[in-house]
Parts: structure tokens; C-alpha cells; sequence
């Protein structure tokens, strides 16, 4: 996989740096604004506007992936998005409170991740032999999730007590940090161009990428399963800052802790899938992650003691980890490396692009039937996605080794 110097180290650094510095916001950004309103919509319209950019760009950012040295999109949009959260920084030390303006943030730091994230899973089979795909995508997402989920946010909410600008400021901060551990990566990964296709422009591009996605049928169902894991998993994250505090009696530094124990869980699923997939059906491995999601999300909206909603969160996080491992590890190995950049994106369209919805579902249904309302209709609807995945996967080789691209 790499020393800790090579290419595959020194993409893990940015990862993991970026990931941090995001981790301190994830409850930051959810605090300032239950500061502002107690409404669940409003405090929702986070996730909405953190979703909106893959709805909006998604497609075409896997387009821009697919022409131009993946190294360099990552370091020039992770400057811009730590000039973003530079200026939000300064905005709150002068004082500054503005629902509004934090939307503006989150969208624009969500609208580089498109194209950061789009890049860093196309770069990673450049960098690895496909028999190490599932170990090196296990440990990227463990150890960024381990920064993102688990340190970050209890960090962040203990800045926040002591000033909001703190969290804001070291996300920028990381932001740079990854910017410049990227840019020193040796070499150039322009994609493989395949000359005995047609040149076609951005949007023709963009096109043919989601036309290969959907007519693709094991990538098309893992993208649909995302989706509807993503809205049932964000119906609840959306408002869970909320449910911490009204329901559970918890601090800013208790959410931070509920997040933590959904990170840890995501931190163990990741880590561990490499050594499960070897000795259990990969399909079966899929299957078990979206019972197991579906009854964390059950335990959380019945819990009367934040042990009961750390529990779940515990489980929701090792479910997921499993089935991302499984569904970036088949992708990156069937996906042609021209295609490579626009099937991420695509794929991150369809699955990302459910988090608004899933935020809306969120905020309308704690509205009109209290915060636990949330938990419990994303255990149903993630719940029905059984029989679906039982006949888009029947047969399917899902083992990276053994995928034709």
C-alpha cells in the first residue's frame, strides 16, 4: 500500500488533515446556529445547504475531474476552501451572527468538496494495486472518519465554549495544511485518456458519465441504496443536535460525544471490513449493514438515555462504513480510469444529492411529530430497501480482484 512517504501516505495526510479541520465545524456550525434558532427546520437548512452542491455540481465536477491532473484540483480547491473558512472566522470575531451567511459557508466549503473528494477517489487506484483496494479504502475511511467523527467534534464543541471563532479558524487552517502535503505529491495523474473514444465537450461529458452509472446495474443499485440510506441516516442527523439537547439533556460537548460515538463506530467498520470481506459473502455483508442501520436508527428515536442514542449511533457508524468500503472498492476496480472521475461524481450525485432531502424529511417531520419522528421514519424507509438489493445484487461478483473494468 505504501510507505508512510509515498504517494498513498501523503494523500492520507491531506485526507485525514482536511477531515479533522471539518470534524471541529460538525459541531460547531450545528451549535451556532441552535444558538440563533431553536427551529428545526432552520437548523436543518444546514444539511440542505452542506447537500445542495452535489445536486448542483456533482455531475459536471466528476466532468473536471476527468480532464485535468487530480493532484491539482485538490491543493487549489482546498485553498479556497480555507479561504472561506477564513473569512467566516474574521466574521465571527467582529461579532457577527447570521443564519444566513452561515448557509453561504457551508454551501461553498460542500461546493470544493465535490470536487476534493471526486479527486481523491479517483487518485487513489493510481496509487494502490487493486488487491490492496479494500485495505487502503478501509484504513482512508477509518482513520479520516477517526478525525471527522471522533476527535474533531467533541474538540470543537469544547472550542466553541471557549470562543466560536476557534473551531472555524482551525478548519482553515487544515484546509492548508492539506492543500500543501498535496502539492508536494510527486508526478502527474491526468486520467488515462482513451484515444479510441470521440472528444466530447464538458456536458456531453458529463452525460455520458451518468448514462454508463445508471445502465451499470450493481453501481446503479449501490448508488440508489446510498441514497436511501443517506436520507434516512440525515433525516435524524439533521435535527440530532436538537434531539441532544431537548430529549437527551445533553451539552455542546455531549453532542460533540453522540457524533464521537457514531465516528468510533464508523472508525471500527472501516477498519475491520478488510478482514471480513475475505471470509463473508460481500452480499451478505451488504444486506446485514442496512438491517443494522435501520435498527440503530430505531434505538435513537426510542432512547430515553443518551447511552441508548450512543448506541445506535455506535451501530449506524460501523453499518455504513462496511457498505461504503464494499461499494468504493467494486467501483474504483470496475470503472474505466477516463470514466473514473465522472462515476464518482455521479455516484456522489445520486447519494449526496439525498441529503437535502433527507435534512427537509428531517426538519418537517420534528415539526409536525417532535424530534424523535425522524429516527423512526429512516428506520422504516431504510428498512425496504432489502428487497431491492436482494435482486439488483443476486450473482453479482463484487470482489475488486476479480472485476472487469
Amino acid at each position: 500500500m505504501g510507505s508512510p512517504r509515498g504517494g498513498f501516505g501523503r494523500l492520507w495526510v491531506a485526507v485525514v488533515a482536511s477531515n479533522l479541520g471539518d470534524g471541529l465545524v460538525v459541531a460547531a456550525f450545528p451549535l451556532v446556529a441552535a444558538s440563533i434558532t431553536r427551529n428545526p427546520l432552520a437548523v436543518s437548512g444546514l444539511v440542505i445547504a452542506a447537500g445542495l452542491p452535489w445536486l448542483l455540481f456533482g455531475p459536471l465536477s466528476g466532468a473536471v475531474v476527468d480532464r485535468h491532473d487530480r493532484r491539482w484540483l485538490m491543493w487549489m480547491f482546498d485553498l479556497g476552501r480555507a479561504t472561506v473558512a477564513a473569512s467566516f472566522a474574521v466574521f465571527l470575531a467582529f461579532g457577527g451572527e447570521s443564519l444566513v451567511m452561515l448557509y453561504v459557508v457551508v454551501f461553498l466549503i460542500g461546493t470544493g468538496e465535490t470536487i476534493v473528494d471526486t479527486s481523491a477517489q479517483a487518485l487513489l487506484p493510481t496509487l494502490v494495486d487493486r488487491s490492496e483496494l479494500d485495505r487502503a479504502n478501509g484504513w482512508l475511511f477509518g482513520t479520516q472518519t477517526l478525525a471527522h467523527r471522533f476527535i474533531g467534534p467533541p474538540l470543537g464543541g469544547l472550542l466553541f465554549a471557549i470562543a466560536a471563532i476557534l473551531p472555524v479558524a482551525a478548519d482553515a487552517v487544515s484546509f492548508m495544511i492539506a492543500a500543501a502535503v498535496i502539492a508536494s505529491l510527486p508526478g502527474s495523474f491526468k486520467p488515462t485518456p482513451d484515444h479510441s473514444a470521440p472528444s466530447l465537450g464538458i456536458w456531453a461529458s458529463t452525460a455520458e458519465g451518468l448514462r454508463w452509472l445508471w445502465t451499470n446495474g450493481p453501481i446503479r443499485a449501490f448508488a440508489v441504496g446510498a441514497a436511501v440510506l443517506n436520507i434516512g441516516i440525515v433525516a435524524g442527523e439533521a435535527i440530532l443536535v436538537l434531539f441532544a439537547q431537548d430529549q437527551l439533556g445533553l451539552s455542546g460537548l455531549g453532542f460533540g460525544g453522540l457524533l464521537a460515538a457514531q465516528a468510533a463506530g464508523y472508525t471500527v467498520g472501516s477498519l475491520a471490513a478488510p478482514r471480513l470481506v475475505p471470509r463473508l459473502r460481500r452480499q451478505g455483508i451488504i444486506l446485514g449493514s442496512v438491517v443494522a442501520v435501520s435498527a440503530g436508527l430505531a434505538a435513537i428515536g426510542l432512547a430515553g438515555h443518551w447511552l441508548v442514542a450512543a448506541g445506535g449511533l455506535l451501530g449506524v457508524g460501523a453499518a455504513t462504513a462496511l457498505w461504503n468500503v464494499i461499494a468504493v472498492s467494486y467501483r474504483q476496480a470496475a470503472v474505466p480510469d477516463r470514466l473514473l472521475g465522472r462515476i464518482m461524481a455521479a455516484y456522489r450525485f445520486i447519494a449526496y444529492g439525498a441529503f437535502p432531502v433527507g435534512a427537509l424529511l428531517g426538519g418537517v417531520s420534528a415539526r409536525i411529530a417532535g424530534n424523535r419522528a425522524p429516527f423512526m421514519i429512516g428506520a422504516i424507509l431504510v428498512l425496504a430497501l432489502i428487497p431491492y438489493l436482494l435482486s439488483a445484487l443476486r450473482g453479482v461478483e463484487l470482489d475488486p480482484e476479480n472485476v472487469d473494468a
